[in-house]
């Protein structure tokens, strides 16, 4: 039976078919021999008695029945119906049990497991398994099933995190636009003020047009972060083909170049077998540059870069000889607009780490933070797939 479920559906009905016919003939065979053998039993045979006289001439004769006696004989015409109705009937009841027992064994579990599965998915349930029940085309069906069903799965996972991430982000902005605009109501206040005044203070007014300028300029570059971090949640990860060798390479010279305006020392390791893999090299080097310009802000006079790859991921660790994370960031974790409010540094919004957070998880990795003896550590893993 085993062997059965695991042909192809044209194979399985041919053997099923054959093996039912055959029965259906060998029993048709026996019904037909069995209606002949009955029907030499039920037949009547005109019988004759004749008389002789010693010349041996005849001198009477007598027979019992009548000639076409059996076609009124309904035993005699029930086998003779028999004898022909029986091996058709059993030739047609073969095919049918035949019909029947492939359904059963081939079509009805497969046609439940996938019907079962489409209501569910309809329903949005993806939280079920498609069991593979045979090794033919339904079987194949099956797998194709499961395969959708996992993809659709992490495709909600994926639009719920994206959701989740949005409701963030617009949350962290919300917040973050709060104090600019209470400044930019006080200065209009202010302003309203001088006018109604008899008196006009220049000073007054100068400093609030001041604050005006530079708060509409911070809430346009708020603006900006934000327009480039919806930007970055809709970039797709796109892998393609290079090496370890190239792809470390690169990095190190791009890396390297952005010491010259920090006027910074950055300190380069690499290590890890060169091999053929698939990375998004765009979405690496995103990542890695954001990293070490955030340390090079934060350094006091050095920044350490280990790159590292093993047979699943591609690690750059970034570290710093500076104060490290406050424990706002610590605590808080990575979130956008999310800055040290011990650091008098306005004109950056905590975006850095947030990106490098979104990114690293769009390349099926995550993103580290901590501190150590020295300073801060960064250190931002990558999936990658072997050529």
């Amino acid at each position: 039976m085993e062997w059965l479920k695991n042909q192809s559906l044209k194979q399985s009905f041919f053997v099923i078919s054959a093996l039912f016919l055959c029965v259906g003939l060998l029993l048709s065979a026996v019904s037909f021999m069995v209606c002949v053998e009955l029907r030499s039993k039920v037949e009547v045979y005109p019988q004759y008695e004749m008389s002789f006289n010693e010349n041996g001439e005849i001198i009477s004769s007598y027979h019992n029945g009548t000639v076409g006696e059996n076609t009124h004989n309904a035993k005699y015409l029930l086998v003779n119906i028999l004898q022909f109705a029986l091996p058709i009937f059993f030739v047609v009841l073969s095919l049918i049990l035949a019909d029947i027992t492939f359904y059963r064994i081939k079509l009805k579990k497969p046609l439940a497991i996938l019907q079962n599965s489409a209501e569910r998915i309809q329903q949005q349930d993806l939280d079920f398994t498609v069991e593979k029940y045979s090794g033919d085309e339904l079987g194949a069906l099956c797998s194709a099933f499961e395969t959708m069903r996992m993809e659709l799965k992490h495709n909600n996972k994926e639009l719920w995190r994206q959701m989740e991430e949005r409701k963030r982000l617009n949350a962290a902005f919300s917040h973050d636009l709060r104090n600019p605009v209470t400044v930019l109501k006080g200065c209009a206040k202010l302003l309203q003020k001088n006018l109604t005044g008899e008196k006009l203070d220049c000073s007054s007014v100068k400093e609030s047009l001041s604050l005006i300028t530079q708060y509409t300029s911070r809430i346009e570059n708020y603006v900006e972060a934000m327009s480039t971090a919806q930007k970055l949640e809709d970039w797709m990860c796109s892998p393609q083909a290079t090496s370890w060798s190239v792809l470390s390479k690169e990095l190190e010279q791009s890396l390297l170049f952005l010491s010259g305006k920090a006027e910074k020392e950055i300190k380069f390791s690499c290590c890890g077998a060169n091999e053929d893999i698939f990375v998004d090299k765009a979405m690496i080097q995103n990542v890695s540059e954001n990293l070490v310009n955030n340390a090079l802000r934060y350094a006091k006079t050095e920044v350490y870069i280990k790159l590292s790859y093993d047979n699943e991921k591609i690690a750059v660790c970034v570290s710093d000889d500076g104060n490290g994370f406050s424990p706002v960031i610590l605590q808080k974790g990575i979130s956008p607009f999310l800055r040290d409010d011990n650091r008098d540094e306005q004109e950056h919004f905590g975006m850095g780490l947030y990106v490098c957070s979104l990114l690293c998880k769009k390349h099926g990795g995550n993103l580290k933070i901590e501190n150590t003896e020295l300073g801060a550590k960064a250190t931002a893993c990558f999936l990658v797939l072997k050529s």
